[in-house]
């Protein structure tokens, strides 16, 4: 009985510590989404384009850019939790800055320290999620990792929405919200244990990340990294433009309304990511590669035909396609990365996907206002096909070779 009692004692404090972490994950992403919503106001207010809107959008990739590449091996010397509260600091300057926002450089400032509290906050949480866990969930870990990650980016538009519909100045409140849930955010991060201590007898050498991975892991992290790129272009896009062709392709003018089409492809993702866990790695390749194919067929059907249901169904399906790679690659890559540099490889995933947030959609905006928002999409589908196909390409010719599988299998 004291046995068990001990056990017991050890691994619920694990436990509820992983769940405090994916809590506070969840709250940091959901930040970074929730100026979708309020996108539309800001074009009315501030009288700005679509190409405008993908700029502003991009401007937070930037920031988690900039955070990764200045930060990522960071936490693997300074402990995780300085990093997480450096995020959550971010995350509050960059409310602040929406908070006070009165033209259009304001915006681009508070996108941009937003996305610095994600580039903070996303490669070293996740690991953190997976150093904390206890044994009986650390299989479950990555998909534990990335289900709170998509999960915040889906809840942004969604409660943003919400907010700018019940209550007065929607430009404020959902900021006004989100400042209060850093608060409960820093203080779940004072609470939890610190997975990585700092080695107080090593001198401290904070560099910028190399651009490298270990050759033991690019077999991987290549393969990932362009399925990866592919999904996160897609959630770029829908999430930066679906207020335009919403209002000006389906028809659909209501925040709430919009704000669950964009929900659609995160809700697709947590799907999938769910999915992906339960499919050997080469095979979750191939079901994603074909829900891109699909999505984006969907997608190309709506430009034409002009209804919600199909940009529902495009968003959802190709959500479905980027959540098993996401979860599929950060799984791998966790795997097959060496503890001593587990978050600086973690982090060179998160530079490549967010490049794929980011250049894509503001290419797609330079093409909408050159050729018009339906080509422009035709030509966004049919990259995303090219980059989903080259992947499968890499996957064939490393079964060839005999090139070990992201995680070795199914977790």
């Amino acid at each position: 009985m004291a046995v068990r009692r001990l056990a017991l004692h050890m691994v619920l404090p694990r436990t509820a510590s992983t769940a405090g972490l994916m809590v506070v994950l969840a709250m940091i992403m959901l930040g970074t989404t929730m100026p979708t919503a309020v996108y539309a106001t800001y074009q009315r207010e501030f009288g700005f384009s679509l190409l405008t809107v993908t700029i502003i959008y991009a401007t937070y990739a930037v920031g988690v850019l900039v955070a990764l590449l200045a930060l990522g091996t960071w936490s693997d010397v300074l402990g995780r939790r300085p990093l997480l509260l450096g995020g959550i600091g971010c995350a509050i300057a960059s409310d602040v800055v929406f908070l006070l926002a009165d033209d259009t450089a304001m915006l681009l400032v508070g996108r941009l320290v937003s996305g610095l509290s994600a580039g903070v906050f996303v490669g070293t949480a996740s690991v953190a999620i997976i150093e904390m866990a206890p044994r009986h969930l650390a299989a479950r870990a990555p998909l534990m990792a990335s289900m709170a990650n998509i999960g915040g980016l889906g809840l942004g538009p969604v409660t943003a929405a919400m907010l700018i519909t019940w209550f007065p100045t929607p430009t404020r409140t959902p900021y006004a919200v989100h400042l209060g849930l850093m608060v409960i955010a820093a203080l779940i991060v004072f609470a939890v244990p610190e997975t990585r201590p700092r080695d107080r007898d090593t001198p401290v050498r904070l560099t910028v990340m190399p651009l490298s991975v270990p050759a033991e892991v690019r077999p991987v992290f290549v393969r990932a990294a362009i399925l990866g790129f592919a999904g996160f272009a897609v959630l770029g896009l829908i999430t930066a433009v679906t207020p335009t062709l919403a209002a000006t392709v389906v028809g659909v003018h209501s925040v709430i309304g919009v704000a669950f089409l964009v929900f659609a492809v995160f809700a697709g993702s947590i799907v999938g990511q769910n999915l992906g866990r339960r499919l050997d790695a080469r095979p979750a390749d191939a079901v994603a590669i074909a829900l891109f194919v699909v999505g984006m067929g969907l997608l190309v059907a709506t430009v034409h035909i002009g209804r919600w249901e199909v940009l529902a169904a495009a968003a959802a399906i190709s959500g479905m396609g980027q959540g098993i790679a996401f979860a599929r690659g950060l799984a791998g890559i966790a795997a097959a990365a060496p503890a001593a540099t587990k978050a600086a490889v973690t982090s060179a995933y998160f530079v490549v996907i967010y490049v794929g947030i980011s250049l894509p959609v503001v290419a797609e905006g330079v093409l909408s206002n050159a050729i018009g928002i339906r080509t422009a999409s035709e030509v966004f589908a049919a990259a995303v096909v090219v980059m989903a196909v080259v992947a499968g390409a890499l996957g064939v010719a490393a079964d060839r070779r005999g090139t070990p599988s992201p995680a070795g299998g199914r977790p």
